[in-house]
């Protein structure tokens, strides 16, 4: 990885802002105006409740479900922000009384979003309204269909609308204030929940998770959602939650990340092992042992996923040849780690990858791109897709299987004719001495997370390093560096393969407070070294 060293002089922002160096220097580096690091630098968590025409709209027409003893359905989705979505419609529809039911479509044999399958079944149920939660701006068909069935419809969502969607009402950030304008799925379905049944922790806890392992923008209102979530979790709640972080670890939106949410994506990811629509139960649980044994589960399956997908890469990067793009195809992969194989691939290789299996008479696949490739654009007037949706970084793709030799012809073609060629682009890192980094800085450092996109990856380098001890474990290297406040450890994880130094003249990571158990230290976590 090429790195640029940056020095920065944090003076004005210790001065202005009342913030310690590292901090300073981290705000002086990413260049954000003054209502941005006030809000980053703000301890302000009170949560605000949207009065849009269209929230607004959505709660009278809920209300007037109850008054009529009407059933409402739920359709759902089956990533992480989809299920904690279904769970906050779930509970707030409960909490008022209404007959209600919901729906998860099967990730591989059915795809994305409500479908008019899921519409007639709700009709022959009885059903007279239908609230989607993250997903429906897509839905056309089936939204048609429910007009047609004469069951009204409440669409919530938040991917981009690209065409007007025949709903009965509309829930969007782009139709809310602008403090909504970063929400989740379950973000835009807690605010329809918060005007009908007030404050609930469980459901903030929901929506900011959701926020996330959908990584949303950590501004506004989603930013005051993570950090609800946060102060919940580290009381324990709620329950199915907690559960799934490990034990003794620091609770941080990188725990929710790395533990919490690729448990929530598995059972969609993996839905020929488990069923998706198990996890709003779940999370809603307050039985103890139910939700252990259910965390055990979880854990299984995502074990499986990792397994599996560590073994489809490697078949995958056999199957890598000298082609600016790479398209993979494999009828055996695993139509719900498709994304994930295609992102190893687009990492190690640096170049934009599509990864397909086959699926009856279709063949499915997830795209991943690099710096500097848009996906989306690439593929938008691409002939024969029979389903298309992402954005520049990633896309999903349907193909029907006898048009699959023209699609593959046709990317061949136009990488042909592109003048694409990836451009390693250099990390930036903050030049930071070894005696900066204490309790008190890092715990400063600490008021700027969750970290936003806007805000240059927290990377910093420490320059010629004394080495007091080195310790070498299965899983790891630990460094321990002196330093004026007694020293902290800075850690090489084994699984990111860079080559060990015995004295290196430079240290580039991440910094934070490290808490395991029972133990807190200062900490760096190397990602490389010099």
């Amino acid at each position: 990885m090429k790195w640029q060293i940056i020095n920065v002089d944090p003076r004005k922002y210790e001065t202005e802002f009342h913030v310690l160096s590292l901090t300073g220097k981290l705000l002086a580096a990413a260049q954000l105006n003054n209502e941005q690091i006030q809000e980053l630098l703000s301890s302000d968590t009170r949560l605000t409740s949207s009065q849009s025409i269209c929230v607004m709209q959505a709660c009278a027409r809920i209300k007037q479900a109850r008054e009529r003893n009407e059933k409402v359905f739920i359709a759902g989705d089956y990533d992480g922000d989809g299920v904690c979505s279904t769970a906050i419609m779930k509970a707030t529809l409960d909490a008022m009384g209404i007959v209600n039911g919901f729906y998860i479509p099967d990730r591989i044999k059915e795809g994305y979003g409500l479908r008019p399958s899921t519409v007639r079944a709700a009709a022959e149920k009885g059903y007279s309204l239908i609230i989607t939660v993250d997903n429906g701006v897509k839905a056309h068909e089936a939204l048609q269909l429910a007009r047609t069935l004469k069951i009204d419809t409440i669409v919530t969502d938040h991917h981009i609308i690209e065409e007007e969607v025949p709903a009965d009402i509309l829930v969007h950030p782009t139709l809310m204030e602008d403090a909504y304008q970063y929400l989740s799925g379950a973000g835009v379905a807690l605010e329809i929940s918060r005007n009908l049944i007030g404050n609930r922790d469980d459901l903030n806890a929901f929506a900011g998770t959701a926020s996330i392992t959908d990584v949303m923008p950590m501004w506004k209102e989603t930013r005051k959602l993570v950090n609800c979530a946060l102060d919940q979790l580290k009381m324990g709640m709620p329950r199915s939650l907690a559960a799934l972080l490990q034990p003794n670890s620091t609770i941080d939106d990188t725990a929710i990340g790395f533990y919490i949410g690729p448990k929530l994506n598995s059972v969609g990811r993996m839905s020929d092992t488990a069923n998706v629509n198990t996890l709003p139960q779940f999370l809603l649980s307050r039985n103890e042992r139910l939700i252990n044994d259910y965390a055990s589960q979880l854990q299984q399956v995502n074990e499986l996923r990792k397994q599996r997908a560590l073994h489809e890469t490697e078949t995958a990067e056999r199957m890598v040849r000298d082609q600016v793009f790479l398209l993979i195809f494999d009828p055996q992969f695993h139509e719900g780690i498709c994304g994930q194989i295609a992102g190893n691939l687009a990492d190690k290789y640096k170049r934009p990858a599509l990864v397909m299996a086959r699926s009856g008479d279709l063949v499915k696949g997830s795209g991943r791109s690099v710096p500097g490739f848009d996906l989306y654009d690439f593929f938008h007037d691409i002939n024969g897709m029979s389903a298309f949706g992402g954005h520049a970084q990633a896309v999903g793709i349907s193909v029907p299987w006898q048009q699959f030799a023209s699609f593959q012809q046709q990317i061949e073609t136009k990488m042909a004719n592109s003048s694409f060629v990836y451009r390693e682009q250099a990390e930036k890192a903050i030049a930071v001495s070894c005696d900066e980094i204490n309790f008190d800085t890092l715990s400063d450092l600490q008021r700027l997370a969750p970290y936003p996109h806007d805000l240059m990856k927290p990377f910093f380098a420490v320059e010629d390093p004394e080495i007091i001890e080195i310790r070498d474990t299965a899983k790891m290297v630990k460094y321990r560096i002196a330093s004026a406040a007694g020293g902290f450890d800075a850690v090489l994880y084994k699984r990111k393969n860079i080559p060990v130094l015995q004295r290196p003249s430079k240290l580039i990571g991440t910094l934070g407070i490290n808490r395991w158990q029972g133990k807190v230290t200062c900490q760096m976590v190397i990602e490389d070294m010099q």
